[in-house]
């Protein structure tokens, strides 16, 4: 059953792809399982490679059996995107949405049940954060640096994960220092952003 299935999600892929960038391409479907509990347990993984190096990839949160003709229609890349990656060129798919916050904001964060105690302050230091174990294209829409140290991301852009400090009173003891990932791949990346300034001194 799944060979079968396997076999017709590969059939309506490749007639999703137009006619002028088919020569030379190889489309590899498999499942992966993801450990995080904020995705699906089972992604099946799209990878397209092109004979000369070009290559994308994407995901459909479903086992292989479950996915239907509409399902693939969803998800599947644009041509504008397919050119790209038969090009060697970047293209995140599906496009990243808008995010409320930037690097360097003070926000606070949800790491508890309590409704006072279970929020933690600390300050946006990457967006759409991803790791090296998740599955294809998932990504966290912040990681951030909670004033305790630790590194946590936040899940979803939402007011109950992740919402915005208030601005700091003259009183208030200064922010400890925050340590930017200086990631020269990464487009959100302002090389700037240490010297940002909440306008009451505190960084």
């Amino acid at each position: 059953m799944k060979k079968r299935a396997l076999t017709d999600v590969k059939l309506w892929a490749e007639k999703l792809v137009p006619e002028s960038l088919k020569e030379g391409l190889i489309i590899d479907i498999r499942e992966v399982v993801c450990g995080d509990p904020s995705c699906a347990p089972v992604d099946t993984v799209f990878t397209l490679v092109w004979e000369n190096g070009g290559r994308g990839v994407f995901a459909v949160p479903l086992v292989i059996e479950e996915i239907q003709p509409e399902d693939v229609d969803d998800i599947f890349p644009d041509e504008d995107c397919l050119s790209k990656w038969k090009a060697g060129i970047k293209c995140d798919w599906p496009p990243k949405p808008p995010l409320r916050f930037g690097i360097g904001e003070r926000v606070e964060c949800r790491i508890g049940p309590h409704p006072v105690k279970g929020w933690a302050a600390g300050r946006i230091i990457k967006l759409h954060y991803s790791e090296s174990d998740w599955p294809p294209n998932m990504v966290a829409p912040y990681q951030i640096q909670l004033h305790d140290g630790r590194l946590i991301y936040a899940p979803a852009d939402v007011d109950q994960v992740i919402r915005l400090r208030p601005p700091a009173q003259p009183n208030d003891p200064p922010s400890p220092e925050v340590q930017y990932p200086n990631d020269e791949d990464d487009e959100d990346y302002d090389e700037n952003v240490e010297d940002m300034d909440d306008g009451s001194g505190n960084k």
